[in-house]
Parts: structure tokens; sequence; C-alpha cells
């Protein structure tokens, strides 16, 4: 089982030394949204007083003028420092061994998550959203700095980890048993603290033991809002203008060499019973869509399943973040 445990979570064998309703058309959009399949999501509501993670997502997504980083993304982190001061608090925050969070402060965090996912279509590729939306134009360099000037970390791990690491794309080895190794990098991880925001996304090589190319590149992302380059659903989607931002943000952890995945969560996941669950996935079929948020080598459906309610936590020894 321990083996197990560290080929799914790490990759590759020597893990430990490597470092609702969901139908779409339900969205209430704006009379700009409506006119334009650029806005496929942004909500009904004008501004409120105070400007915060929710308004600066419209306001990108109505945004036609260039450069976006500059007129646009800047002064909006230079102007909102009671946000960053939050995001500062929130970084530093330590706990037992989870830091504590209420429910407004998750949905204040999925707020600036859903700012990151629209901001990420600039480095991805296809229709699945249903659009030819190319996202905000922002240049890969300007997205990180105006993540760093939030108060977010941007870090490299080099070795295959799915807590660091969203596959985008896949080359399959030859070796059945080659680990999954990472070839290049779209985007950055980025930390808060140390709290996992937002996975780098990567293209990776590994043999079909541990990733099978036609599922992990097109199996349902799960806790994403967006995405042009695969299926994916949070639990957000299909709900009105104003309910959809009471969403909670999934929040892993890495607090010293412990990994903890979906810390909010009460289902905690063990075991490798092959009895079938309500989703008829096995304990490790869903121990993988937990960790990865998608499937990357079970081929079972992967739409409308709940992975919503489980957590789980392995201590490993991994090698460090590196700075970006």
């Amino acid at each position: 089982m321990r083996d197990w445990l560290e080929r799914l979570v790490w990759g590759q064998p020597a893990v430990l030394n490597c470092g609702r309703d969901a139908d779409q058309d339900a969205f209430e959009v704006s009379p700009i949204a409506m006119s334009s399949p650029d806005t496929l999501f942004v909500c009904e509501d004008e501004f409120q007083e105070e400007p915060d993670f929710r308004d600066l997502f419209g306001a990108i997504l109505e945004h036609r003028r260039k450069p976006l980083y500059w007129q646009l993304l800047a002064p909006w982190s230079e102007a909102n420092t009671e946000e960053k001061r939050w995001l500062a608090e929130f970084s530093k925050r330590r706990g037992s061994p989870i830091p504590d969070a209420t429910d407004e402060e998750l949905w204040r965090l999925y707020a600036l998550s859903r700012v990151n996912e629209i901001l990420l279509l600039r480095f991805q590729h296809g229709r699945a959203d249903g659009t030819d939306y190319p996202g905000p134009e922002i240049s890969l360099n300007e997205y990180v700095l105006f993540m760093e000037s939030l108060g977010l970390r941007a870090v490299d791990q080099n070795c295959f980890a799915p807590f660091y690491h969203e596959i985008i794309e896949v080359e399959q080895s030859d070796d059945p048993d080659a680990p999954i190794e990472v070839v290049s990098t779209f985007w950055p991880s980025l930390m808060l603290g140390e709290m996992m925001f937002s996975r780098a996304g990567v293209w990776v090589t590994g043999g079909t033991r541990h990733v099978r190319k036609e599922i992990a590149e097109s199996s349902t992302l799960y806790w994403a809002f967006r995405r042009k380059n695969r299926p994916f659903q949070d639990l957000s989607l299909g709900w009105g203008s104003n309910s959809q931002w009471r969403t909670s943000f999934r929040r892993d952890y890495r607090i010293g060499p412990t990994l903890h995945f979906n810390v909010d969560a009460k289902h905690i996941l063990g075991g490798d019973s092959n009895e079938l669950d309500r989703d008829d996935l096995t304990a490790n079929e869903r121990l993988e869509l937990l960790v990865n948020r998608c499937f990357i080598t079970v081929d079972k459906p992967h739409t409308d399943l709940w992975p919503y309610d489980d957590t789980f936590c392995l201590a490993s020894q991994i090698k460090g973040e590196e700075p970006r």
C-alpha cells in the first residue's frame, strides 16, 4: 500500500527521494457578456463599494484595451492594499497543523482563484469552455509579476508531483514502467505561505503504468472553473451570479514533509479496498482523483463525480521548492 501511495502522489517509484445544477447555460450574465462569447462567465453585478477580487474578475473580462497589465492589473494591485494586507496575514497564519479559515475567507480565496484561472487561459489551447476566447492578452512574465505583487510566490518543482503539477500534455514513454517526469512548464505553481494556490501547468513524459496520455489530457478536471484544453468542473458552475461566489476554495498544504490535500473536507481516504463506492470507484481510484484533481490512469466515466468531500495526507521526504 505504501509503495502504491508513493507512486500515486509522486508519479514514480523513487518518490521519497524526489524532489447544484451543472448546466452551463444556467449562468446569469450581464448585457456585455451576452453580446460577446469572450465574457461567458462574467456576473451581472456592478462593482461593490470597495473593489475586491470579484470586481477584478469582471473588469478583466470587460477589458478591451491593451495592454492589460499596465492599464488594469498593475494599477489595481497598487491601489488595493487591503486585499494584499489580508493575503499577507493569511499566508503567515499557522495551525495544528492546518490554519483556520472562515467560510468568508474561503470565498475570498475562491474569487482570487477565478482571477487566476481567467488569466491562465492565455497559456492554453482548445475550446473546452465552448468559446474562441483566447484569454486576456498578458505575457507569462506579466502574469507572474502581478500574482507576486499580491503576495503569492512562484516556485519551480522539477520532480513531478500532483501537489505541484497539473498535467497539460503527455509524451507517452515506450517503457510502461517509466516514471512521470516534467519536460517543460507552461506556467509556474503559486504558493501562499504553505498553501498551494495554483498548480503549475506541465508537459510530462511517462509510462502507461503511471500516466496514460488519452486519459490524463482529457479527463474532467475538478476544482476548476474554466479551461481551454479539457473538461472542467467546480461547485460554482450552474449557480446564479451571487450564489456562485459562495464557493469555497480548495486548500492543499505542504507543512514540513507532509502533504495535505483538500483539508476542509471530512471524508478521510485510506486503504486499498476494491469495493466500489457511490461513484463506482475503488479506494485507489478515488485517491488518484483527489490528488490529481482528475484521472491520469483510470479509464472510467469521469463526469459528474463527487470528490469534494475527500481529504488525505501523506508524509514524505521531498526536495524543497526552488524559487522561480
